[in-house]
């Protein structure tokens, strides 16, 4: 059984990766909404699976060498992208899943979740 869990969210900039981080843990669509969310850890004693759960969110402000970091470190990616614009959707294909997958090269590949978010719109 796994100690833990680190989920990451990727994706370009203004889908909503930070939005659905804080949206989550404040139970409610937040007014101002940060760059980047801090991580943000889900205690064991409040998941279904009695795990810890981290979150973390990327920005663009990183850098390349702290993205890789981060998604060596992660178990889980999930793709975050926009539903009303078709770049969003089409960065899926061309850029993140290569780059996700790309580091796991030598090893097993990590499960990814697609999100598409802003249906609202």
């Amino acid at each position: 059984m796994r100690r833990d869990v680190r989920i990451l969210l990727l994706g370009e900039a203004q889908v909503g990766k930070t939005s659905l981080i804080l949206s989550l843990v404040g139970e409610e669509f937040p007014e101002e909404v940060p760059a980047r969310a801090e991580e943000i850890t889900i205690p064991a004693d409040v998941t279904p699976e009695k795990v810890p759960t981290h979150i973390v969110d990327y920005s663009a402000e990183q850098t390349e060498e702290e993205l890789q970091e981060e998604i060596h470190k992660a178990n889980v990616v999930c793709v975050v992208y926009d539903v009303s614009e078709e770049t969003t959707i089409e960065k899926i294909r061309t850029k993140w899943i290569p780059l996700v997958n790309g580091r796991t090269a030598t090893g097993p590949r990590l499960p990814i979740i697609l999100v598409g978010n802003k249906s609202d719109l």
